[in-house]
């Protein structure tokens, strides 16, 4: 039987935490052993294993192997465990290329990180970049996100996309045309490439996704009264793209795992974070920033914000209500008269903007079959 060694480590993927849970797991020249929540995978073979560097000055190792339930990854930081997963990487007689190459990487760093300064290199350090991003939390978060490419954005908004419309009955017909063509003709000339979607769903809601996901339920498009009301409604949600509080909201509910991670380089946690952090509520600063700036919106695109105004003062009144837009989008007198007073000092002739062309009796209709 293949002796086993002990590392330790914190494991991404089926069955952990979003923001990663400590495991201990034994290595050997066949592979790794750990609990997951298939037991097969928690037992894969080095030849079924990437193995990479990550972290701050790559001093992390990365694992990622596929399992039956889906990918898993294991992140090692504590230089005893490094150690240990360096000798058993070269030893093992499956070791593949790619895992040969970064076991001789990893020695590489090991033997600098033991040739520099221990104390500082092993306990100081690490403490005092954790005390750091304690105190520093929300302004490492503004500098990490300000890191991030619209690029990287959009590849985390796919996936968490991908994981959300599970749980999503997408619908088709002119209500979605119509959300479609509103929110193409708004979101104009952004580095953002938008994706407008209709949910199946009777609660009063609308949400945005990092890199340009939006979607409207379609009991909000009950509730609506017109096109332009809706209009108003989608020029909030391309807000809170454009202006990154999605993403802001997103990285924020994860913690300071996550945050760390991204200060030292390390994007890969992002990705997995799942579709609940979409429900994060935004802050009355960013909601008075994606209505302003969602007015706006509207103007430049030609269409009267009277409908904006008028559809969230309407929810304003049914505040004391279970609506599931107040979930994440939290409301105030204040913001709706904001919105009047910018609104009054619009010129007459951009307030009374060309009606949007959609029959929305019509569409209400086939919405209600």
């Amino acid at each position: 039987m293949a002796e086993l060694n002990k590392i330790v480590g914190l494991a991404w993927g089926p069955g952990f935490q979003s923001t990663g849970s400590p495991v201990e797991v034994s290595i050997s020249n066949y592979g790794l052993q750990l609990t997951t929540q298939d037991d097969y995978d928690g037992t894969p073979a080095w030849r079924d294993i990437s193995v990479r560097k990550g972290g701050f000055n790559d001093s992390q190792v990365m694992i990622e192997w596929q399992g039956r339930a889906g990918s898993y990854m294991l992140t090692v930081s504590d230089i005893s465990s490094v150690a240990t997963l360096r000798v058993q990487l070269k030893t093992a007689p499956q070791n593949k290329e790619n895992i040969k190459t970064a076991g001789a990487k990893i020695q590489d760093r090991a033997t600098r990180i033991w040739s520099n300064a221990f104390i500082w290199g092993i306990f100081v350090l690490p403490m005092l970049v954790l005390v750091a991003i304690v105190w520093e939390h929300e302004r490492l978060t503004t500098w990490a996100i300000s890191h991030v490419t619209v690029t990287q954005e959009r590849k985390w908004g796919e996936q968490i996309f991908a994981l959300t419309k599970q749980h999503l009955t997408l619908v088709k017909g002119p209500g979605a045309t119509m959300v479609r063509e509103i929110g193409t003709r708004l979101s104009q000339g952004s580095a953002y490439q938008y994706e407008f979607y209709v949910a199946d769903d009777a609660s009063v809601n609308a949400f945005a996704m990092p890199g340009g996901f939006i979607v409207i339920n379609t009991g909000l498009l009950a509730l609506a009264d017109n096109a332009e009301q809706v209009a108003g409604v989608i020029a909030h949600e391309i807000q809170h793209v454009e202006k990154r509080h999605s993403l802001n909201g997103m990285v924020k509910s994860a913690g300071l795992m996550v945050t760390a991670s991204m200060v030292f380089g390390d994007l890969s946690g992002v990705a997995s974070l799942g579709s609940a952090l979409i429900k994060y509520k935004f802050s009355r600063q960013h909601e008075a920033e994606a209505d302003i700036e969602g007015l706006k919106a509207l103007v430049v695109s030609g269409i009267s914000p009277i409908g904006m105004r008028d559809f969230f003062r309407k929810m304003s009144q049914k505040e004391t209500l279970n609506l599931e837009w107040f979930s994440s989008h939290p409301a105030s007198n204040d913001r709706f008269m904001s919105l009047d007073t910018a609104i009054k000092a619009l010129l007459p002739a951009t307030v009374a903007a060309k009606p949007l062309p959609y029959d929305y009796t019509v569409i209400k209709a086939v919405l209600l079959k």
